[in-house]
């Protein structure tokens, strides 16, 4: 497989055949596209309804434009008491990512953060990346202009879900979020039903639903950099009672970068269909696909040194790639779910999924050695890695009440898992190589460098993971005031590498891990203290297996520990505003960490570098505040500040990369009487000073460091008519110039400047 795509698909065909004019607006032009023929028709069929409908309702003037106030959207088929959609809220009611039990966030005994579908529209936050940045607690850090990093409480996130399902693809970050109601974030271990108990958060990603009447919606966002971004979303019923309902999200994006020769173009597609087979009986299927195609990709960071020693500080354009340079990514999620709901309050529900994700990097970047001032020193590293994962992941689960000793209790039960199967497909460029390994002049890089042929050995690498697991947890409510929680799962989990040779013959097995019946505790308690506030604490044991590999390939031992938190929630005005407060602390051992005994230049068969184990005893402490919903009427607030330490079993602070104090600030003011059609907001992101160790060109180590900053962001929306608004987007309102991470390859990564984005949106 070469970089770029090969042949026409019907994605890109489908949408040029119905939307000329529109995509002729998409700059630059898009190479063609080739998916998968069993998902074609679908991906036709969305297109066409999304697009077709879009050109209909950009001929649907409004009646009255006079009118201020849109009528509202009624989204949902049967009710879904957590759904943000046409809300207007920063908050919601409930959540199940940590229990399954449908808690309100104030009944869940953990720090919780929901992203609403309303707070994604006001930011213009497009993909799970631009989420989490504005995200209580949650820090994110860039290797390169394609690998991106979220951790929270002093560790990396390695638990993601989609409707709770698991999809633990290595590339969530560049997952889009038109097709999303709300992002939920419970930080600390949610090892009672995801299996991983991971410290730092689970990130679960909800679908939006179709709804009994029909809603749609079409959008432009002009912005910096030549970015054009086209969406468009349909629900409707689809027979005449609405027992069966349909909804399909569509979203195209190109832009250029602060970086130079970087480009990317991405495209994205849901459908979504609902069926009532009885009054209590919801059947959901799904599929979702994302295409990301970037060019003039990077492989590492901006030089921080001269060969001499002193500061480079090179301009936040740097970007030493070839322009052929690519790391492609592509996902198909596919999934159905059943729910049945009894007269009794139990509700069972079945889900499967399957995630088919791959990755095609063919790539060039002058990123070894020391520049000269001369333009000099630079070498090149390139090489080429294709990747294929296919995913399969189940959930059974029954929740509903019991009695017991006069007063009704909550029980969840269930079992859940999946297999995940990464093939790496051995490459080879063609040799002798048609360019230089050397970077001539880093002051007058063009990118034009020539593109090498490569080659396919025959040989691949299928690493194989597999877990799964049962759990039980039950709520006692003690008294009307008090509840506790607890709860147990047990689990397996086994991974190995099998090689086969040239001729695709089974050679060896190797970095075979297994582990049986690892037991997880949960357990918690919630004390009432007042009609709007509660006291609460929560202690989990920690199991996680991890996808990271030593310098023999070979999978590191999984990380074991325990998490507890304690603190206090509070609701305010019926509801509509949460508050929180938590401390905890939580103990891992063997944490991996990047393997500093090998060269920089040494990658796994799968791209990815080395790792060694800390060894016991790591432990990262800390408090959180978070308040969230609206205050006063037309007023959305959303603020958050952590901090947080981490330490060696030894007592040395580590991960000092990230941000020990950071606080996240979002609001909307929408203003009254006949300003009513004016929405003003903003943002506001501060953290404290990161630091690491890098290496000099005398191979000394010395301290680099990127001080404390804050970053504003505004923003504005305009009801030009019921149906029709224009927003306004501005970030790193001051144009501070900072990085995002420093010391990985000896150098750093910029922040992105300052930003603009116009957005024109129609709802019908």
């Amino acid at each position: 497989m070469t970089a770029g795509t090969r042949e026409e698909g019907c994605f890109m065909a489908r949408t040029r055949s119905l939307a000329g004019t529109v995509a002729a607006t998409m700059s630059p032009a898009v190479p063609p596209l080739r998916i998968r023929p069993l998902a074609c028709a679908v991906h036709s069929a969305l297109l066409t309804a999304a697009l077709g409908a879009g050109a209909a309702l950009a001929a649907d003037a409004p009646a009255n434009p006079e009118v201020a106030t849109l009528s509202e959207i009624k989204v949902l088929g049967q009710q879904d008491k957590a759904s943000t959609e046409n809300t207007g809220s920063y908050t919601t009611k409930e959540m199940a990512t940590a229990t399954r039990m449908g808690l309100s966030i104030r009944e869940t005994p953990q720090s919780i953060s929901v992203v609403t579908r309303q707070r994604m529209d006001d930011m213009g936050l497009n993909s799970l990346a631009e989420v989490l940045v504005q995200s209580t607690g949650v820090t994110v850090q860039e290797n390169d202009s394609e690998r991106t990093n979220f951790s929270a409480r002093g560790f990396s996130i390695g638990n993601y879900q989609i409707d709770g399902v698991a999809v633990n693809s290595g590339s969530n970050a560049l997952f889009d979020t038109a097709i999303y109601d709300r992002i939920e974030i419970v930080r600390g271990a949610t090892g009672l039903v995801s299996g991983n108990g991971d410290p730092s958060a689970t990130i679960n990603m909800l679908h939006k639903r179709p709804g009994k009447e029909f809603a749609a919606s079409a959008g432009l966002t002009v912005g910096s950099w030549s970015k054009v971004r086209l969406e468009g979303d349909i629900g409707a019923p689809l027979n005449a009672d609405g027992s069966i309902r349909g909804r399909v999200v569509v979203a195209g994006q190109n832009r250029h970068s602060h970086l130079d020769l970087y480009k990317e173009r991405k495209l994205v597609g849901a459908v979504i269909v609902e069926a009532d087979l009885t009054p209590d009986t919801l059947l959901t299927a799904g599929i979702d696909y994302q295409k990301n195609t970037p060019k003039g990709t990077s492989w590492g960071t901006t030089p921080l040194f001269f060969s001499d020693g002193t500061p480079a500080n090179m301009p936040r354009s740097f970007n030493m790639a070839a322009k052929w340079s690519s790391w492609e990514r592509a996902f198909e999620n596919k999934y159905v779910y059943l729910e049945h709901r009894f007269a009794n309050d139990w509700k069972v529900k079945a889900a499967y999924g399957r995630l088919d994700s791959s990755s095609n990097g063919k790539l060039f970047y002058g990123g070894s050695g020391y520049p000269n001032r001369d333009g000099s020193g630079l070498g090149v590293w390139s090489s080429a890695f294709p990747y294929d994962e296919k995913q399969d992941n189940f959930d059974l689960s029954a929740n509903g009440t019991f009695p017991l000793f006069g007063r009704r209790h909550d029980l969840v039960l269930g079992a859940n898992g999946w297999k995940r199967t990464g093939t790496t497909n051995e490459t080879q460029f063609e040799d002798p190589l048609p360019f230089a390994t050397t970077i001539p002049d880093f002051r007058h890089w063009t990118g034009d460098v020539p593109e090498p042929a490569m080659l396919r050995t025959g040989a691949r690498d299928v690493a194989t993971t597999k877990q799964s697991g049962a759990f039980i947890a039950t709520r006692i409510n003690v008294t009307d005031n008090l509840k506790v929680l607890a709860g147990a799962r047990i689990s397996k989990w086994e991974t190995y590498n099998d090689r086969y040779d040239t001729q695709g013959r089974f050679a060896k097995r190797s970095s075979a891990y297994k582990t049986d019946d690892v037991v997880t505790p949960y357990a918690g308690v919630v004390l009432d203290v007042s009609k709007s506030t509660s006291l609460y604490a929560s202690y989990t044991d920690l199991f996680k297996p991890q996808n990271l590999k030593d310098k023999n390939n070979a999978f590191l031992d999984p990380i074991t520990g325990s998490n507890i938190e304690g603190g206090v929630k509070s609701e305010f005005f019926d509801g509509a505003v949460n508050a929180s407060f938590a401390v905890y602390e939580a103990r891992q051992d063997n944490l991996g960490e990047e393997d500093s005994s090998v060269p920089l230049t040494f990658l796994l068969p799968d791209g990815s570098r080395p790792y060694v184990s800390t060894g016991k005893g790591t432990k990262s402490r800390g408090y959180e505040a978070e308040v969230s919903g609206s205050p006063l009427a037309g007023w959305q607030l959303f603020a958050g500040f952590t901090h947080s330490t981490s330490k060696t079993g030894k007592g040395v602070l580590t991960n000092t990369i990230q941000p020990s104090n950071m606080l996240r600030v979002s609001t909307t003011y929408r203003l009254p009487g006949q300003w009513q059609d004016l929405t003003i907001g903003g943002g506001l992101n501060w953290q404290n000073e990161i630091y690491t160790t890098a290496t000099l060109p005398n191979k000394t180590k010395t301290r680099v460091s990127q001080g404390s900053y804050a970053l504003a962001n505004l923003m504005a929306r305009y009801q030009i008519s019921p149906k029709l608004s224009a927003s306004l987007n501005v970030n790193n309102l001051f144009d501070k110039t900072y990085f995002r991470r420093v010391g990985f390859y000896n150098g750093g990564y910029y922040g992105e400047p300052r930003s603009v984005a116009l957005n024109l949106r129609y709802q019908y």
